[in-house]
């Protein structure tokens, strides 16, 4: 065997910088993952010790079942976030034995196999992301609709944001 270490460390050293890239990524959605758990424990626990009006209750309740979605969401996010670096920290191991043992082809095959696998996964945490900031759009303009200036201020009628009153733009029906 005729290890050429210098090579090794040449092909290896700039795969590295995908291995940190991926744990940037991973703390990013750790960060929001635990942005919304906070949130969502200080909006039950506001939930459960106020005494609130009928819409900002409705509105409320709303907000809890979002923030429970976007936890839910920020955790697969994470979690695939995290499968993607070790998937990519395997690439990078498998690269490196590929390239010390340049006769076992399959070490190549299983270096590109984890390389798409891990990159796959960091797309499909990019994905839920998106999905989740949805959530948040919906949240920061459902959270004006239970004070009447706030809710007029951008062109909607103030109440609950499940009134099954209001049309698909979010202002009330004229009733009878």
């Amino acid at each position: 065997m005729d290890l050429d270490l210098a090579n090794v460390l040449k092909v290896i050293g700039p795969a590295a910088s995908l291995i940190f890239a991926a744990w940037i990524f991973v703390g990013f959605l750790q960060t929001r993952y635990d942005a919304a758990v906070e949130r969502y424990r200080d909006i039950i626990e506001k939930y459960r010790t106020s005494d609130l009006s009928g819409s900002r209750k409705s509105n409320m309740v709303d907000q809890i079942v979002h923030y429970k979605r976007r936890c839910e969401l920020m955790s697969r996010a994470t979690g695939c976030g995290l499968v993607s670096a070790i998937l990519l920290i395997c690439t990078l191991i498998s690269g490196g034995l590929a390239l010390t043992f340049p006769d076992v082809a399959v070490l190549k095959f299983i270096s590109a196999g984890t390389a798409l696998l891990g990159f796959l996964l960091v797309i499909a945490g990019t994905v839920i992301v998106i999905l989740e900031g949805r959530i948040v759009y919906r949240q920061i303009h459902g959270e004006l609709l239970d004070i009447p200036d706030l809710a007029e201020s951008i062109g909607q009628q103030a109440g609950a944001i499940n009134d099954p009153n209001r049309n698909r733009h979010g202002t009330a029906r004229d009733r009878p």
